[in-house]
């Protein structure tokens, strides 16, 4: 690693000689670039070119703005081998001891900004630090993150390589508007920041070059860039799980074209366990904090264009979605689905996520819930203080049941969720609901290893909930075909073979929106479930039968609330294709 520093002026000389003394003491070789400064500051400027003291002075003959002055002297830096530019202001504004501490975290922190964070004596103009403060709300908003704390400090330690790259690539602001800009676009880009408190004053005498008209106007223009660049970057942000994509990836059309390639080929035969649930966990918590600031309303407006999004992209859910609606209009008798109802199915998992949110966060309330008639409790009907089997699937919003038994209920309720999706679940539910007894539980596959894990919990009365709808990513081969809508589909027999080895009562649950509100049903399947020696696939078959059976008018009643956006129908490949595979 190899620093420098670049120190831009226009018409900053009095403090100048001060600045590069300072400089110099740390051992650090000085670029001055002149940005088109006028006389007597032009001579002054020139004056301390100082090779022999590894001083330079570059001129620009027009004043082009401090990005250009910065990015002249980067340029320069680059050509002589430096990998690290410390970028000090003129002005003498910032406390220059604290540069041994900026270079040390740089030194740290190679792939970093490393910026002073200003601490401000009484010296500030109000109206500056007012401006300031608006300008660092923008930011937060344009990157998601609080993460910088002040993007408008001109002294600072920047990675020259990737510096430059983004201003190339980007075309960053070159006067005023530079300093917050090159840092959001550096922040997109993956760069942490990393903030260190440096002592700022407004020396008396001291000359500005903020020109109040025209530098607002572009930092006004500045933000309008960022905050639709901001907008453009949202659903590969949610995708990458809150994470900034870099733009030399997103503008390749060489990389895009590769992804794109490569996701066809993979879409195929894709298990649904490897479509990933795109950035879930920023997501939900997105949704959780709209909802409680605006509302259903307001979060649904929100959700409109990352549904756009998803509906554009998501090549194979989209296909699934048309499969499956397109069966659906054969067995109700309704006219085929048009690419609107794709979409509309798109949306009502969406609004779904939405009611995940509002369940979890204790919004929805038990007036929102049509219960079976003759009952007063979701669970009145249900086995008090013993353990039972919950088989739900991926109909309707089965979310709304883990959180009312979670808050009517004193116990534990145990949620079997595949071991790509349980982490990130548990950090949303650890946020939306704190104090939730729901336990998520790692599988990849079901059967005895996992019975074992659960015989204790289930000795002490707690309830496991397992989707029985989809075949664990280890149990591929292990399925038993059932009629879903008039053609056969593979139903994984881990839940079956689970409930026999726990020997607890199992029942059938599931809850859909409906006018409004939640209808909750629940139907017992069976006291114990027997899988006799030498007929235990005929005995699953049958469970599985009853099981799909229950669940088929629910889902032709209500056929947007069918959230399996894979090829359900799909037959498990045999064992001679897995091992070519």
């Amino acid at each position: 690693m190899q620093s420098c520093a670049v120190i831009p002026t226009h018409n900053h000389h009095r403090p100048l000689a001060d600045v590069v003394a300072a400089v110099r003491a740390c051992g650090l070789p000085v670029i001055i670039i002149d940005d088109g400064s006028d006389a007597p500051a032009r001579d002054v400027i020139a004056a301390l070119h100082d090779p022999n003291n590894a001083v330079t002075v570059h001129r620009l003959d027009e004043n082009g703005g401090k990005g250009i002055a910065v990015m002249t002297g980067f340029a320069i830096a680059q050509r002589q081998g430096f990998t690290h530019a410390l970028q000090v202001d003129a002005d003498g504004q910032h406390d220059l001891d604290r540069i041994p501490d900026l270079l040390e975290a740089s030194r740290l922190h190679p792939n970093a900004i490393i910026t002073g964070k200003p601490v401000y004596d009484d010296s500030v103009p109000t109206a500056r630090k007012l401006g300031r403060w608006a300008t660092h709300v923008w930011v937060w908003v344009e990157t998601l993150s609080l993460a910088i704390r002040d993007s408008m400090c001109g002294f600072r330690v920047y990675p020259i390589d990737t510096s430059l790259d983004v201003w190339k690539r980007e075309g960053v602001g070159a006067k005023m508007d530079f300093d917050t800009e090159i840092m959001v676009r550096l922040f997109w880009r993956g760069a942490d920041v990393i903030s260190i408190p440096v002592r700022v004053i407004y020396p008396e005498g001291n000359i500005s070059n903020f020109r109040l008209w025209d530098d607002n106007v572009l930092i006004t223009l500045m933000h309008i860039r960022l905050v639709l660049g901001m907008l453009a970057r949202l659903p590969d942000f949610v995708l990458q799980g809150g994470k900034w994509q870099p733009d030399a990836t997103r503008n390749n059309p060489n990389s895009r074209a590769t992804t794109a390639s490569n996701k066809r080929h993979n879409n195929r035969n894709q298990h649904w366990a490897d479509i990933d649930e795109r950035g879930m966990y920023w997501g939900m918590r997105f949704l959780g904090w709209v909802y409680k600031t605006g509302g259903r309303y307001l979060c649904l407006g929100a959700m409109f264009p990352v549904i756009v999004y998803f509906f554009l992209t998501g090549e194979t859910a989209r296909k699934a979605s048309r499969k499956y609606l397109r069966k659906m209009a054969r067995v109700n008798g309704t006219a085929p689905p048009r690419w609107r109802d794709s979409f509309r199915h798109f949306w009502c998992f969406g609004e779904a996520a939405l009611d995940k949110v509002a369940g979890w966060s204790g919004e929805m309330k038990m007036d929102d819930v049509v219960l079976p008639d003759g009952h007063d409790g979701v669970f009145s009907y249900l086995p008090k203080d013993r353990a039972i089997i919950l088989l739900v699937s991926h109909f309707g919003n089965i979310e709304m049941i883990r959180a009312l038994a979670s808050r009517d209920r004193d116990f534990r309720v145990n949620v079997l969720l595949h071991q790509k999706n349980a982490a990130r679940f548990g950090k949303v539910l650890q946020k939306l609901a704190p104090e939730s007894q729901v336990n998520l539980i790692e599988v990849s596959e079901i059967g005895p290893d996992t019975a074992i894990m659960l015989s204790q919990k289930v000795e002490q009365g707690e309830w496991v909930v397992i989707a029985a709808d989809r075949v664990a990513i280890g149990a591929r081969d292990k399925t038993v075909m059932v009629p879903f809508l008039n053609d056969p589909a593979p139903l994984p027999q881990g839940p079956f073979i689970l409930a026999h080895l726990l020997g607890c009562p199992v029942y059938m649950a599931a809850a859909w929106r409906e006018n409004g509100r939640f209808t909750v049903a629940w139907e017992k399947l069976t006291d114990r479930m027997v899988l006799p020696r030498g007929k235990r696939v005929e005995a699953i078959t049958k469970y599985a039968s009853q099981y799909m059976n229950w669940l088929e008018p629910r889902v032709r009643a209500h056929p947007m609330q069918w959230y399996n956006f894979f090829d359900f129908w799909a037959r498990p490949k045999d064992k001679d294709d897995q091992q070519e595979q």
